[in-house]
């Protein structure tokens, strides 16, 4: 479950692209392919809450697969409204990061609380596990995993199919099927996102650069890197500076503790829950 409490992302769930703004909240379900993608150019604080699926079963049928449907920016709006669930998860983040002796219990408390608002309020069904969508997900997953290990390869989504024993089609097809993209959207992706993680924490050179995630030559490299970002990798590399990466390594957090528990403060003091 992400709610917004600062700036704007972009959440690829399957094949829907969803733009979340400050007090938006969503839930993604389990074993449902996402990414999430921030503006360089603005900053942003998310609240993340993973729960297990395991905290929702009651004894029901281990084949069945709950579905809940929590999106802020659909026109469904659940009985309570969204606001509930978004301080709740408000309340989730402020115990957790209490060091009270306690807190541990009243953290586990809210989270068992908030299942018991999904099923009272949200609108969700009961699904019997589909093996067909859920063996698609899986080669979408060893895919990826693939792909981001051999970024090096110029012609890697060919090297994919291969080692998978799959024709270009079908991995197309399948790919478009659970996250909506082709192969070659998703080495395109990975090789930005790889190139801004080296231009941004590391001193390599552009040469370097270019050839560890496989852009094959420099017009290539820039080119892409502009179209993705809107910068050159040397401005983008510049405004890289600025940021503290091993401050950001800790976790999700990368902004100080007080200014959280402020905006955490003024949700909770909004109602009552």
């Amino acid at each position: 479950m992400i709610g917004i409490l600062k700036g704007t992302i972009t959440e690829q769930v399957q094949q829907e692209t969803i733009v979340l703004r400050e007090g938006d909240i969503l839930l993604v379900n389990p074993n449902v392919i996402h990414a999430i993608k921030s503006s360089p150019e603005e900053e942003n604080l998310c609240m993340i809450i993973q729960i297990k699926p395991e905290l929702f079963a009651s004894g029901g049928d281990s084949a069945a697969d709950l579905r809940f449907y929590l999106n802020s920016t659909d026109e469904e709006i659940p009985e309570c409204g969204f606001e509930k669930f978004y301080q709740r998860m408000a309340r989730i983040i402020y115990e957790s990061m209490s060091d009270e002796k306690y807190a541990e219990f009243r953290t586990k408390a809210e989270v068992y609380q908030l299942i018991a608002d999904l099923f009272q309020y949200a609108v969700y069904d009961v699904r019997i596990q589909d093996t067909f969508h859920r063996d698609a997900q899986a080669v979408t997953i060893s895919v990826i995993d693939y792909m981001e290990k051999h970024l090096e390869d110029e012609k890697i989504v060919e090297a994919a199919c291969h080692e998978f024993g799959i024709s270009r089609k079908t991995m197309d097809r399948n790919l478009k099927m659970t996250i909506g993209v082709t192969g070659k959207e998703i080495v395109d992706s990975l090789r930005i996102d790889k190139a801004k993680n080296l231009l941004k924490n590391t001193g390599k050179n552009m040469n370097y650069i270019l050839d560890v995630c496989g852009f094959g030559s420099e017009k290539t490299f820039y080119r892409a890197f502009r179209q993705e970002t809107g910068l050159t990798p040397g401005e983008f590399r510049e405004r890289g500076k600025l940021v503290n990466y091993h401050e950001v390594l800790k976790g999700y957090l990368d902004v100080e503790t007080p200014e959280v528990r402020a905006i955490l403060r003024g949700i909770l003091q909004k109602g009552r829950l």
